[in-house]
């Protein structure tokens, strides 16, 4: 009996060696190579959120999927650490204001779709690749249709990350560089701006000049840059200056933000990745200055006290800026 007892000692600590000894994965490299037949469960994520505030992800994807061939056009560079980013701005909005944006995220690489493209460039004519591009718009259209309902006007955010040589946060208003390069005063007397923008909407609702709304001290870009994320434009960077590169707005922006209809204003966000995306302290960090922002963003254009659940109905604030 105790020489039985020895053996199966012997085999169970053989065994837990073996175990221990083989090789593993890094943490967190799992997701990465799902491989999916004939499914698109999983590939895009809604998390519904209770704030006025949309945020889409299409470009942070990892998963792979083998029903999903590789596209043949387009461009097929992934945004490292936006999905990670978009993350981080939930659960901080959730753990420091008690409440959440709505979160999309496309989770598939954007080499199989990418999600910020018409659908016959984007799904590359594979029907499953054109169902994961469908879920994601029609995510971002129900989110849209939520906060519409429940406050009337709301704010869309479609979150990429760019590498440029200068770092700074990029905002799409779906105006291009040469655009910005015009003066406030050219911007403020021609219409076709504001009315060609996707914060068309905010424009035509609020009595502050819309050179001011694009870049000046009630700006978006002013609000981050004062929080010492510098932007452009913004007061201190109205254009993007003379042969630099900037994104000025892609497919869903210009979808889903007010030029093309409704009241949900939109902006193309692309952040630089050093000091915001690198890391989980510095996505933290971004992500507690743009709390401190979006509420007196708010406050400012749309009357809404977002700290405050009481508050949240939208007053007239055409001429109260």
């Amino acid at each position: 009996m105790n020489t039985t007892r020895f053996l199966w000692a012997w085999i169970l600590l053989a065994a837990g060696l073996a175990v221990l000894g083989a090789p593993r994965e890094p943490a967190g490299t799992e997701e990465k190579t799902v491989r999916v037949a004939g499914s698109i469960d999983g590939f895009v994520e809604y998390l519904p959120g209770d704030l006025p505030l949309i945020i889409s992800v299409p470009h942070g994807g990892q998963l792979q999927s083998s029903g999903i061939p590789d596209r043949a056009r387009g461009e097929f560079t992934s945004d490292a650490n936006t999905e990670e980013l978009a993350r981080a701005l939930r659960q901080v909005f959730g753990e420091r204001l008690g409440r959440q944006p709505h979160i999309i995220i496309c989770r598939i690489e954007r080499k199989k779709v990418d999600c910020n493209r018409p659908i016959e460039e984007g799904a590359g004519g594979n029907p499953l690749g054109q169902k994961v591009w469908r879920q994601f718009q029609d995510h971002i259209e129900t989110a849209r249709a939520a906060v519409s309902a429940r406050y009337g006007q709301g704010l869309y955010i479609d979150l990429h990350g760019q590498s440029h040589p200068i770092k700074r946060v990029e905002l799409g208003y779906c105006l291009s560089h040469e655009d910005l390069t015009n003066s406030n005063a050219v911007l403020d007397k021609d219409p076709g701006f504001a009315e060609a923008s996707s914060i068309s909407s905010l424009a035509k609702r609020s009595s502050i000049p819309f050179s001011d709304l694009l870049r000046g001290a009630n700006s978006l870009g002013a609000m981050l840059a004062a929080r010492g994320y510098p932007a452009v434009p913004s007061p201190d960077m109205p254009d993007p200056g003379e042969g630099n590169s900037f994104f000025d707005g892609g497919y869903n922006v210009r979808r889903h933000g007010s030029a093309a209809a409704g009241s949900i204003d939109g902006v193309q966000v692309e952040v630089n990745f050093a000091g915001i995306r690198d890391t989980a302290l510095n996505r933290k960090n971004f992500s507690l200055a743009f709390l401190d922002v979006l509420p007196h963003y708010f406050a400012k254009h749309s009357g809404m006290d977002l700290r405050n659940r009481e508050g949240e109905k939208v007053r007239d604030v055409a001429g109260s800026n």
